[in-house]
């Protein structure tokens, strides 16, 4: 395992996250100075939910000051969420025993944010988890062709059409290397900052290659998803919470599939709060606070997110990943803090008031 300390001068502490390399595959991030109250899995939405150490920095540090040991479990982007719930879920499961001294009885509850809300309910469908409770963020379930304006009339097409060209710059992962050169001629940043944001960039040429085999929607599609929780989740206690500026936000559908006839209905336990914010709002980031190599980094690295993604149904997402982490975010304005710290003050109350012991499906 590899201690990464980042110094943070204007917020007066060191933070420390340590990311279980290899084998693990996860980062995970301690209070400082107290003792953990509860274990939260993170899991982040689209795109950003490959670095959940970068993009969600900030929600994440406050709060682990909440008394939360945080597991973060990135992923790269794709359109099998069932291959992403398996794979959060093992990267979780192997940091969780390698911290068994200091989570043993330790409640645990997943925090999602938009896809990763998705994701959590799958894995509270499919794996009898321990888990005292679930915080769903800016739920979204949406089809492909919905969620990305013209998928399937446009963009699947072009992508099809050009197969034969992306598959001889995939062959010879010209992508790839074009990723790593440019974070390489990055000279003032380490090794390890490199490291952090490479898989910002690595999602896009999977993703290509998808598009020109013709895959065009999710697995499973959005009523396959309802009809698994509505069978199979096992999750009793849970906090839904929109944001008030949330264009795509789709909790009242969730809501609706856990509180009617759902497998859960008879025993759950659903607390609803409507937030000051947008859909981004547990991405928004204060880059001075991070050392000048870092925001180099993470600000480079999310403009080639965004070139890369050009011409693919996910130009639009990649293009919000990188304007909410480049340079133009480097001010937090006292408006979005105050909303991050209610967001946090609202999650940890609720934890806190149902950290009884882990809870198995019933």
């Amino acid at each position: 395992m590899m201690e990464t300390t980042f110094m943070v001068p204007d917020m007066c502490f060191i933070i420390q996250i340590r990311l279980c390399l290899d084998k693990e595959g996860a980062w995970i991030l301690k209070p400082k100075n107290i003792k953990p109250e509860f274990v939260v899995h993170f899991i982040g939405g689209i795109f950003v939910g490959a670095a959940p150490q970068l993009t969600y920095r900030l929600f994440l540090e406050r709060l682990s000051e909440k008394g939360a040991l945080i597991i973060a479990t990135p992923y790269a982007s794709g359109f099998d969420h069932f291959l992403i719930a398996d794979e959060v879920q093992f990267k979780f499961d192997r940091c969780y025993r390698l911290l068994q001294e200091t989570v043993q009885d330790l409640p645990i509850f997943g925090v999602g944010h938009s896809l990763g809300s998705v994701v959590h309910l799958l894995i509270g469908s499919r794996y009898a988890v321990p888990r005292s409770g679930n915080v769903f963020m800016a739920f979204n379930n949406k089809e492909a062709s919905s969620a990305v304006p013209l998928f399937s009339p446009v963009i699947v097409p072009m992508a099809q059409s050009i197969g034969p060209i992306l598959s001889d710059i995939l062959s010879s992962p010209t992508l790839r290397a074009g990723a790593e050169i440019t974070l390489k001629q990055l000279g003032n940043v380490s090794p390890p900052i490199m490291k952090q944001v490479l898989p910002l960039v690595e999602q896009l040429p999977p993703l290509y290659m998808d598009l020109v085999k013709g895959r065009e929607d999710f697995t499973p599609k959005p009523e396959e998803t309802r009809r698994l929780i509505k069978s199979y989740y096992g999750i009793s206690k849970n906090l839904l919470i929109k944001f008030k500026d949330d264009l795509i936000d789709e909790t009242s559908t969730l809501a609706q599939v856990l509180s009617a006839e759902s497998a859960i209905s008879s025993i759950l336990d659903m607390s609803i709060r409507k937030l000051p914010g947008n859909h981004s709002l547990p991405l928004q980031q204060a880059l001075p606070n991070v050392p000048p190599a870092m925001a180099d980094a993470v600000n480079r690295g999310s403009e080639l997110l965004s070139n890369l993604a050009i011409g693919t149904p996910w130009e639009t997402v990649a293009k919000e990943v990188g304007n909410t982490l480049g340079m133009d975010s480097r001010v937090l304005s006292a408006e979005v803090s105050k909303d991050i710290d209610l967001l946090v003050d609202v999650i940890s109350s609720w934890i806190i008031s149902n950290a009884g012991p882990n809870l198995l499906r019933p």
